[in-house]
This record gives structure tokens, sequence and C-alpha cells, in this order.
């Protein structure tokens, strides 16, 4: 480290007289402060050892700096390491101390760390997340979902890490809910093919892009998703699945909106929760026009007049922000 302060001090130095030495030869040429020959002589000479000892100073510094370089990253790496260490051996203590998650979830999630090998990690909501699905779904084996769970993250990750950084350094949100959102759909569907499965129909890309602008665009979300909703056998999997079907539309509406520089992530989502969840983009432009024709038969017949039975302006979440605002 001296040296490197003494080096970056003499280089200084060594650009300092470079500079007055140029100064002192343009000033004598242009004729504003004439040199005699020997003093011209002796400033051109201090010119030159001083660029030649500028030169070999700065290849010096940058020598040392490599080395330096080389054992701050290799620091940096060790330190990394121990955090991430730190982090994940008081995890279960985290996990007991959480006072968002109820108590059952915990155990759930504490119990997925038991199972897993220590060079595999997740995060503290992640394991809160699988926790939920877990009971949600009533699954047995917690060896099952784990392993199912690390395939879609390391197929994601794999597809991913092509994409280039700058077009998803906005996104950061997808690695956490991507994996997650597929691994829920993926034991639905698991569940739902004990008894009564036919296959998904297919979701349009249109409806995502105008929703909100478009009320056939919602029309065909909300047909399609009941479509879906029907196909469940309890209530806990309705519920579940309206549980998803919330986060898929989030997620696709935050991609969509990134525009084509999410193209190939929205397209990894894709073909991630068709492989594993068997939920599939419609392609064919004919079945696309036939649905566009149904969805607008189906919006003129509707009734946009009429409201839910359960209609109620005043929300649970209302009442309370009175009380908080007051």
């Amino acid at each position: 480290m001296k040296a490197i302060i003494a080096l970056e001090k003499l280089i200084k130095e060594e650009e300092k007289r470079i500079s007055v030495a140029k100064k002192q030869l343009s000033d004598d040429e242009a004729g504003i402060n004439k040199l005699t020959f020997l003093t011209k002589a002796s400033t051109e000479e201090t010119l030159e050892k001083s660029k030649l000892s500028l030169d070999k100073h700065k290849a010096m510094l940058s020598e040392i700096m490599k080395g330096d370089i080389k054992e701050l990253e290799e620091k940096e790496k060790l330190q990394e390491a121990m955090q991430r260490k730190k982090y994940h051996d008081y995890q279960k203590i985290r996990l007991k101390r959480d006072k968002t998650a109820p108590n059952d979830v915990k155990l759930v999630a504490m119990s997925v760390l038991d199972e897993i090998s220590s060079d595999i990690t997740f995060e503290d909501k992640e394991l809160i997340d699988l926790g939920k699905i877990i009971i949600e779904l009533e699954l047995n084996t917690i060896e099952e979902i784990f392993n199912l769970f690390r395939d879609i993250q390391k197929d994601f990750h794999s597809l991913k890490d092509k994409i280039k950084e700058e077009d998803i350094n906005s996104l950061g949100i997808t690695d956490v809910y991507i994996p997650l959102i597929i691994l829920s759909i993926a034991v639905l569907v698991s569940n739902i093919k004990e008894n009564n499965f036919h296959g998904f129909p297919k979701f349009e890309d249109w409806w995502i892009s105008e929703l909100w602008v478009n009320h056939q665009a919602y029309m065909g979300l909300y047909k399609w998703k009941n479509i879906i909703r029907n196909q469940c056998n309890t209530t806990d999997q309705q519920r579940i699945w309206e549980v998803i079907f919330s986060n898929w539309i989030f997620l696709k509406k935050l991609i969509k909106g990134k525009g084509k520089q999410a193209y190939e992530l929205n397209f990894i989502f894709d073909s991630l929760i068709k492989q594993y969840g068997e939920l599939e983009e419609e392609l064919e432009i004919e079945n696309i026009k036939r649905i566009d024709n149904i969805i607008e038969e189906l919006t003129t017949k509707e009734d946009f007049t009429k409201t839910v039975s359960n209609h109620n302006i005043e929300t649970d979440y209302l009442k309370f922000k009175q009380t908080r605002i007051k």
C-alpha cells in the first residue's frame, strides 16, 4: 500500500514537470517567452527523461495494482462466503423469530432446511413461501416438493443467465417469484390430476397486454380463469388457484411493462410454466381469432350493470384504514 502511495505521488510530480516543460517549449515557439539555447536544450532533455520515467512508473503501478486487486477480490469473495454461511447458519433462528408467518408454516420451513444439503441455499422468504405451499396443498412429502422446486430453480437460472444483464437488471423480483409460481401451479395440477384433469385452456397474450384498457381482454381472462377454477376439486384448490392467478397476472404485467428488453425473460417464464404446470399460450392465429369472436359475442350479452351478490363498497381494509388515519 505504501508503494502505491509513493508511486502515485511520483507520477503526479512527473506529470507536473512534463506539463511545465511543454508549456515552456510552447511559449518559446510562440515567441512569448524565448529560452536561451542551453535552457531550451535542458528543458527538452527534462521532458524526455520525465516521459520515460512516467511510463516506467505507470507500468510499475499497474503491476502492483493488479496484485492488489486480485488480493482484494479474494478477500471480498471470502467475506461474501462468510456472510452467506453466517446468513444460513442463523436461518432457523430468524424463522423462529419471524412474526409475520404462522407457526405451522415456520415449522415446515425449518423442516425443509433439515432435509436439504448444506451447499443448497434458500432465502428466508423462499422457505416461508415453500412452507405455505406445502401446508395449503396438504403435501406429505416435503422432499418431493423440494426436489421439484430445486429443478425449477435450476432450469430458470440456467436460462436466465443467458440474458444480457442490462435487459433484466430492473426485474430482480422475478428471481424469487417466477420459480415459486411455477412450483405452485405444478403442484396444483398434480393434485387436480388425481381426480379431474382434462388439460387447461390456453391463455392469449393480448388479454394481458390490453388488460385494464380493453373490457374484452378482461372478459377473456375472466372466462379462462373460471374454466380452470371449475376443474379444481376442492374449495382449497380453488382458493389456491385464485392466489396463483393473481400472482401470475402481476408478474406477466410487470414483465410486459418492460417492453422488448424483457421478451426473453417472458419467454422463459412461459416455457417453464408450460413444462412444469401445463399452462400454455395459444400461438395459432386462427384459434386466437376464433376465441376473439367468442369473447366479442360474450361481452355483447353481458349486463355490466349487474354486481356480484356479495358486493360491498365498505371493505375490511377500508375500515382498517379509516381507523388508522383518525
